[in-house]
C-alpha cells in the first residue's frame, strides 16, 4: 500500500504523473473511486476536509470514508510494525535486505596479515 500527500504524484491510471490535489479539483470522483477500487491507494484522512474544501460541490460518500480510515489504519500496522528491528534475528535483517553478513570483513586481525589503514597502523 503507497500513502500519498495532496502533493503527491499518482503513479497509475490515467492521471498518472498528476498530483492527488490537482486530480481531486478536475475529477474528485476519480479520487474516490480510487480510494474504493484501487486498494494499494491510500492518504490520510485528515486530508478529507483539505480536499472538500478544494471543491465545494464534492463530499465524499461514508463508504469512502471508512473505507480509507480502515486502509490507513492498516498502511500505519504496517508501518509500525517495523519500527523495532530489534524483534528481528541478523539472518532476518539479512534476508529483508536491511543487513549483510559484512561482520566478518571487520576483524582484521582473523588474518593474520597486515592492513593498511593508509595511516600507517
Amino acid at each position: 500500500m503507497k500513502l500519498y500527500s495532496l502533493s503527491s504524484k499518482l503513479d497509475f491510471g490515467e492521471y498518472k504523473g498528476k498530483a492527488l490535489k490537482e486530480i481531486f479539483v478536475k475529477d474528485p470522483e476519480y479520487i474516490e473511486d480510487c480510494i474504493l477500487e484501487n486498494p494499494g491507494f491510500c492518504f490520510n484522512p485528515s486530508n478529507i476536509e483539505a480536499l472538500e474544501d478544494l471543491h465545494p460541490e464534492f463530499a465524499f460518500s461514508e463508504e469512502a470514508v471508512e473505507k480509507l480510515e480502515v486502509k490507513y489504519e492498516s498502511y500505519e500496522d504496517q508501518e509500525n510494525s517495523f519500527d523495532d528491528m530489534e524483534n528481528f534475528s541478523p539472518e532476518d535483517l539479512t534476508n529483508l535486505g536491511i543487513s549483510d553478513n559484512l561482520d566478518d570483513l571487520d576483524d582484521y586481525d582473523d588474518g593474520g596479515s597486515y592492513y593498511d589503514d593508509g595511516y600507517g597502523f
